[in-house]
């Protein structure tokens, strides 16, 4: 009967740790396994111990085989595993006696027996069991949490489930939401350098804004401006979308009362059902070395790209090639709490080009203030840019 329940226990563990690693998990299935997880302490034990395990082996073939079966094998076979309670020491619980007391030699200290061993054996796995309600609680708020982000300055390298991974640029955001037919990333903010695992049954979709890039298996830079997102593969290829905003009927009609999508995933995978829908453009397909912007619900030609400078910012570089100096203001004050202002808009037809680090921002407010006809104005938490 125990063996049974043990099993049991494995199983619904097992299923849990897939569903929530693939992401197939809404709010009403977190309060479920919260309630799963206060029933007993076994059920947290069983679970870290597969979740252990899954970290030590491709979780993600797991996450797609058709039964747990394989996870529990592991569990089971592992060497660093000690039960909380085990067959064998639920037995000799049963059939032990308590034995009496002798006195002991050295005074002030007992002889520990059986009944005081097993006593001192549950405290201890009690305390066990508590700190690993922690850490399990705290590890599971990074799979419940789809969103991550970094600060001024700070770059941050995510591993996703599927093998994947974002490194995001200072001052960005994504939102992860993956299920079994589709790995999501929606970049809300900045800039994020994709290295998607391969997985032809899943493909691997970025939005970003009015842009949809879709992948199986490659490595591409995606950076969202205020003028518009850039896509940019470093490998492989993909197909870049822009989205186009629905088309009103003529005649006087009122515009289509279509319901807008209640979800990321439903605006992720919105395809065109009729002319007052919202669709895509057909897809631009982008290859190794090559760039697209895609603005105003447009996406450009592909052009051929500067890795090099596309992807310096993982090396904390800023390569500017005849950049215009707003956009290099903006690269300034992505990396710096004090910020850039240009205050002169003939500026705009000013442009740099040459390497820095964005660990020395000094060094491009040296290259600034020796340029001719420039002038730099330092005024509290801001460094003004005008002409002499």
């Amino acid at each position: 009967m125990l063996k049974t329940r043990n099993k049991q226990i494995y199983e619904e563990a097992g299923e849990w740790l897939v569903n929530l690693r693939v992401g197939d998990m809404d709010a009403a299935a977190h309060k479920q396994l919260d309630a799963w997880f206060r029933e007993s302490p076994h059920h947290i034990r069983a679970f870290l111990e597969l979740s252990a395990i899954w970290e030590e082996t491709e979780g993600a073939n797991l996450a797609s085989g058709k039964s747990t079966e394989s996870l529990i094998a592991r569990a089971r076979a592992s060497t660093n595993i000690i039960a909380l309670e085990g067959e064998g020491v639920a037995a000799r619980r049963q059939e032990a006696s308590p034995s009496p007391r002798r006195p002991s030699n050295t005074p002030g200290v007992g002889i520990l027996t059986p009944t005081r061993f097993l006593s001192w054996w549950t405290a201890a796995l009690a305390s066990v069991v508590v700190a690993c309600l922690g850490l399990g609680l705290f590890a599971l708020k990074v799979y419940w949490d789809p969103n991550y982000s970094t600060g001024t300055g700070e770059q941050r390298t995510l591993h996703l489930a599927d093998g994947s991974t974002i490194e995001l640029n200072s001052g960005s955001q994504v939102r992860v939401l993956f299920s079994e037919r589709e790995r999501d990333v929606e970049l809300v903010e900045g800039q994020a350098l994709f290295r998607v695992a391969k997985d032809h049954v899943r493909p691997f979709v970025v939005q970003s804004a009015g842009t949809r890039v879709r992948a199986v298996g490659t490595q591409f830079d995606v950076y969202r401006k205020a003028s518009g997102t850039q896509v940019t593969v470093v490998e492989g290829r993909v197909a870049v979308f822009a989205s186009v905003p629905p088309k009103e009927k003529t005649g006087g009609d009122m515009p289509s009362s279509t319901a807008a999508p209640s979800s990321n995933k439903e605006r992720l995978t919105a395809q065109v059902a009729d002319g007052n829908s919202t669709g895509e453009t057909p897809p631009v397909f982008v290859s190794t070395g090559e760039q697209v912007t895609v603005t105003n619900q447009e996406v450009t030609k592909p052009r051929r790209a500067n890795l090099s400078a596309a992807t310096a910012w993982t090396q904390r570089e800023w390569v500017f090639d005849m950049t215009p100096l707003a956009e290099v203001v903006q690269e300034f004050n992505r990396y710096n709490t004090r910020k850039l202002v240009v205050s002169d808009p003939t500026l705009a037809d000013f442009h740099v080009t040459g390497v820095f680090s964005s660990t020395d921002p000094a060094s491009l407010l040296r290259f600034l203030r020796a340029q001719q006809g420039i002038n730099l104005i330092e005024a509290g938490e801001e460094v003004r840019i005008g002409k002499q």
